[in-house]
């Protein structure tokens, strides 16, 4: 298995790396994700995404195999929309729209983005789902998902939906804190480092100081790492 992540992480014809995390030698959640990419940029149809190494995709990565006339027409295709401004970027620009903005009255719930997903309660993933519905995402739908942030993290790990768990997270991919190491119980979108791989800076919704999962406004707040249950990347 040491040896196909290497392969993963850059060791193939292509120079990418699919992997995108540590060669550990165990095929786990990162190295079945890091099929799936390499499967999607090869140009495999979508039912066969499946996060599974085996000869054949080994040997398209080394140029043992070359893909077919479709898969290149496929890998084309996907080129397209990733060669545009990222979705993720769509969404935190729709976030940064709406700092300051507080529900009324204060500790209602009531507020523009619970009043359009059709549920009054906590907010932040609500808002989450208000930036990327705006964006495009078809992970994200108005009234079905997401109101919950367990289950962004459940989908996001057994990758559901077009999400997937990163460790690199760039500006506008999706944040779900833990405080207390229950579930997760607070979402919002990553901005940027403010000391990389420590903490960050985050646009969230239904936060404020003192309550930082209900707090009832869209605001930037000061993250940990630590903090952190998973940052997750929105695939479509």
């Amino acid at each position: 298995m040491s040896q196909a992540q290497k392969t993963l992480n850059g060791g193939n014809v292509f120079g990418r790396d699919f992997l995108q995390g540590a060669v550990d030698g165990v095929f786990g959640e990162e190295t079945g994700r890091a099929c799936i990419r390499a499967k999607y940029w090869l140009g495999y149809p979508t039912g066969e995404l499946r996060a599974t190494y085996g000869d054949l995709l080994n040997d398209y990565l080394l140029g043992k195999q070359q893909p077919t006339a479709d898969m290149i027409k496929r890998t084309a295709l996907r080129q397209k929309p990733a060669s545009a401004k990222p979705m993720r970027a769509e969404a935190l620009e729709e976030a940064l729209k709406h700092l300051g903005l507080k529900e009324r009255p204060a500790g209602s719930n009531i507020v523009r983005f619970s009043t359009w997903y059709g549920v009054r309660g906590p907010w932040c993933a609500m808002f989450v789902t208000w930036c990327y519905v705006g964006a495009g995402s078809k992970a994200f739908v108005k009234g079905v998902r997401y109101a919950y942030v367990p289950y962004i993290v459940q989908d996001a790990r057994a990758g559901r939906n077009g999400l997937s768990v990163t460790r690199s997270p760039k500006p506008g991919d999706v944040v779900c804190y833990d405080w207390d190491g229950g579930v997760a119980d607070h979402t919002g979108l990553f901005e940027k480092w403010l000391v990389e791989g420590r903490s960050f800076q985050a646009v969230e919704g239904n936060t404020g100081m003192g309550n930082d999962s209900n707090g009832g406004e869209v605001m930037r707040r000061q993250r940990l790492v630590s903090q952190v249950v998973a940052f997750v990347r929105v695939g479509r």
